[in-house]
């Protein structure tokens, strides 16, 4: 071993008795530190009643929503939804999408440009969208419309977290009447920045739920086939159901 290698060697053990450490590796996910409000071990797979979405007792919802701005994104985000969308639409021969909660329209036209879709979103996204791609269909959410767009396959990614009425959503996607739905939201137990009582850390995020409170809330609507991590460091689960023929009691 070199002098050099050897004093270096020395000043990291000294350094690491008292808790410091030198390295050149990039932090993963972003940020450098390691902290917020996370779950006890034993409230890990919590639920709450019905009438709190089934998130845990206690839990502080936000009530206002907040509008942001994703016309200009690209892939970096929810990228593996899609993916796994098309593999869904493959598998089983789909042939129409309805995309809610779609932004800049570019993952929806990156997997499924051969497929007849329909995006829907807020106003002024819509607005952008008819201008950025007239030849496709654009439309406002109107979780409440009685008349809704029919598709076989139905995307909301990473949405339900941003709704004041997630029952209003879940119950219009009942009436579109997909043979197969795609929906994402963040882990709330994995998000390094953790809000375990609320609100979300995230201000446009008016709640998030854990992976059993979310599968909970959701099998009163879906039968749930999957449930799992679509990518861990991004804090994504990902579901992939059928609507429940009975309806919702």
């Amino acid at each position: 071993m070199s002098v050099t290698s050897t004093v270096k060697a020395t000043v990291l053990h000294i350094l690491e008795k008292y808790g410091y450490y030198l390295t050149r590796r990039p932090i993963n996910g972003g940020i450098e530190h390691i902290h917020g409000s996370f779950a006890p071990y034993d409230k890990l797979n919590t639920i709450g009643s019905r009438s709190s979405y089934f998130i845990h007792d206690g839990y502080v919802h936000r009530d206002k929503p907040q509008y942001y701005d994703d016309t200009n994104s690209t892939n970096a985000w929810q990228d593996e939804v899609y993916r796994f969308a098309k593999e869904i639409s493959d598998q089983y021969d789909l042939k129409s999408v309805i995309d809610i909660g779609c932004g800049s329209g570019f993952k929806l036209l990156k997997y499924f440009r051969d497929y007849e879709t329909i995006g829907l979103d807020v106003p002024e996204t819509c607005e952008v969208l008819q201008k950025r791609y007239p030849n496709r269909q654009w439309a406002v959410s109107d979780f409440s419309a009685v008349e809704t767009p029919k598709a076989d396959l139905v995307i909301t990614s990473d949405v339900i977290e941003h709704v004041p009425d997630p029952d209003a959503l879940l119950q219009f996607i009942l009436r579109i009447a997909p043979r197969y739905v795609v929906l994402s939201t963040p882990d709330r137990n994995l998000l390094r920045l953790g809000t375990h009582d609320g609100p979300p850390y995230n201000p446009t995020h008016l709640r998030e739920w854990s992976m059993a409170e979310l599968h909970a809330y959701l099998s009163v609507y879906f039968e749930i086939e999957e449930h799992f991590i679509s990518f861990a460091a991004q804090a994504t689960q990902c579901v992939l159901a059928r609507p429940r023929s009975a309806g919702v009691s």
